[in-house]
């Protein structure tokens, strides 16, 4: 009960309407990335458990807040705890079965998706053709990292400055 309690008094602080407006793009983000992977006929975005996951991410951004006395955050941050969340509450759900491996990693593919979408001006993939290999990579690498290892914010957050900071140098 308490637990309920104090989500309330975070949808108050936070304000319901950017609960909601937050809610709303993480949403349609996911009904996104869900047609453009091609798993429509087979997951869903559950709206309950991205709920929560939402009310996790601003639970954790205001404790920083508070900790670190500041008023706002980083993208890279916003997307780093969001992502840690989306891993943990599993909010992609499966209509029904598949044979295929992949469809088994939809929340931690959903998370690359996000992470790109950052790392890359919002989904506007510009590789040169020569680092397209890397790119792949780096994306393997990601889904093994959101598959089988802790899923650390901080860790996320690094990732994204690090990538951003490589295409700077490749430039």
């Amino acid at each position: 009960m308490t637990e309920e309690k104090d989500y309330i008094a975070l949808a108050k602080e936070v304000g319901e309407e950017n609960l909601a407006q937050y809610f709303e793009e993480l949403e349609k983000t996911a009904n996104t990335f869900i047609e453009a992977a091609g798993f429509q006929d087979i997951v869903f975005c559950s709206k309950r458990i991205l709920m929560q996951a939402v009310l996790d991410y601003y639970s954790d951004i205001k404790r920083l807040k508070e900790f670190h006395e500041i008023s706002k955050v980083r993208t890279e941050k916003i997307f780093a705890y969001t992502i840690a969340w989306i891993i943990r509450r599993k909010p992609l759900q499966y209509r029904l079965d598949s044979a295929e491996e992949k469809d088994i990693f939809v929340n931690e593919r959903f998370a690359v998706y996000l992470l790109l979408n950052e790392c890359m001006d919002c989904g506007e993939i510009n590789v040169e053709p020569r680092h397209k290999n890397e790119l792949d990579d780096y994306i393997d690498l990601l889904l093994y990292y959101f598959k089988y290892r802790e899923c650390n914010p901080k860790v996320i957050e690094l990732a994204i400055s690090s990538f951003k900071m490589g295409t700077l140098v490749i430039k």
